[in-house]
């Protein structure tokens, strides 16, 4: 239901290190080269080739010297739900928990065969199909949930106050709050947040948008509050994204 909102962000970050943050997406971080270190649910971790983590956990990465693809997939989308059920109640997996060290390396292989040749097809979500691709019982959303995430894609560009969700759906604000948290396991309120930040960052990628107009775009007040906001959900600047961040996508799956 959610793919024309395009619920998928593709980063491959080179020599950058991210800074604590915690976002909606459920997000699988993959090094393509040498392992790094990672903080994940304040857990410091050496020489990780990679992980799986919940949405709204916080985590961090040193990555200076790897070049490491980050997948990150909006929770209340199909593929999002599916990742979760992988976890089973954990925060986190490491990589080498769900792949075998040698599936692992053929999926980089397939990346730096593209970057010789990019007649070579690599698929960056590859991985991501492999874990949800037996997967397909998940429980469904209520039906006033999913009217309620369609109406603040479709109207993200504006002011959006929690009333008007809930009027929307027939619900009163305070149950449409606790049934959003309760099914999705955000607030409504920070998944609006997470909503502009993809909308602003499309902008961004599509068209090299300047900064304060694509802020402008996602509904967000000014400039300063986008850059805080993204910060926040992804430990770094937009501007120093954009410049580190290769290979960038926003697509649905």
């Amino acid at each position: 239901m959610l793919d024309h909102h395009k619920d998928t962000l593709v980063i491959l970050a080179k020599n950058i290190a991210v800074e604590m943050h915690h976002h909606h997406a459920v997000q699988l971080v993959v090094s393509l080269d040498k392992p790094y270190n990672a903080v994940l649910d304040n857990q410091p971790i050496k020489f990780v080739r990679g992980f799986l983590i919940d949405s709204d956990i916080p985590h961090a990465c040193q990555s200076a010297d790897s070049t490491v693809l980050v997948i990150s997939v909006d929770a209340t989308s199909a593929k999002g739900r599916l990742l979760k059920s992988q976890l089973s109640e954990r925060t986190f997996i490491l990589l080498d928990e769900l792949f075998s060290a040698e599936a692992i390396d053929e999926f980089s292989n397939f990346y730096w065969r593209y970057c010789d040749n990019p007649q070579h097809e690599f698929d960056p979500l590859y991985l991501i199909h492999k874990l949800t691709y037996e997967q397909r019982n998940i429980t469904p959303f209520d039906e006033r949930l999913l009217i309620a995430i369609d109406f603040i894609n479709q109207y993200i560009s504006r002011t959006i106050k929690v009333i008007d969700i809930a009027r929307h759906v027939s619900l009163s604000e305070s149950r449409l709050r606790h049934l959003f948290t309760a099914q999705v396991g955000i607030p409504l309120t920070k998944y609006i947040l997470w909503v502009r930040v993809k909308v602003a960052l499309r902008a961004m990628l599509k068209s090299d948008t300047a900064l304060s107009d694509a802020a402008y775009q996602a509904g967000f007040t000014d400039h300063a509050h986008f850059t805080r906001t993204f910060r926040r959900m992804f430990g770094v600047s937009p501007s120093l994204l954009l410049k580190y961040g290769q290979f960038l996508q926003v697509f649905g799956l």
